[in-house]
C-alpha cells in the first residue's frame, strides 16, 4: 500500500463531500445519459474526482479521517466502485490503521495481526 500523509485532508474532504451531496441531488447519475442536460454539460466534476483519488491515497491519522475515508468508499460501492481500485486500497489503509490502534504496529495484513491477538 502507497498510503500518503495528507496536511488538508478534512478541507479537501469537506469540498467533496459537498460535490457529491450536490451531484445526488441533481441526480447526475442518471441525467448523464440524457443529451439534452445542459446543467450537467456545464458541471466539471474533474476537480471532485482529483480530490477523491486524494482522499482515497490518504493514511489516515485519525478516527474521523478514517471514517470519512470510509464515506467515500461506502459512495464508491454503492455506484459499482472505482475500476482504479483506490476505493479498495482506501479501504486496506483504514483496515490497517485500526488495527495499528487496536493491536499496536507489527508487521504483516491488518487481518492476521487482529486475529492473533487473544481476546
Amino acid at each position: 500500500m502507497t498510503a500518503k500523509s495528507l496536511a488538508n485532508f478534512m478541507p479537501l474532504f469537506r469540498s467533496w463531500f459537498e460535490t457529491a451531496h450536490i451531484a445526488e441531488k441533481l441526480g447526475v447519475s442518471s441525467l448523464a445519459s440524457s443529451g439534452d442536460n445542459l446543467l450537467l454539460a456545464e458541471l466539471d466534476l474533474g476537480p471532485m474526482v482529483e480530490a477523491e483519488a486524494r482522499l482515497l491515497n490518504h493514511a489516515p491519522s485519525s478516527a474521523l479521517e478514517a471514517a470519512c475515508m470510509l464515506e467515500i468508499v461506502r459512495q464508491n460501492i454503492a455506484d459499482s466502485g472505482r475500476s482504479d481500485s483506490l476505493d479498495a486500497r482506501a479501504l486496506e489503509a483504514v483496515q490497517s490503521w485500526l488495527a495499528d490502534l487496536a493491536v499496536g504496529g507489527e508487521a504483516g495484513p491488518a487481518m492476521e495481526r487482529l486475529l492473533r491477538t487473544r481476546p
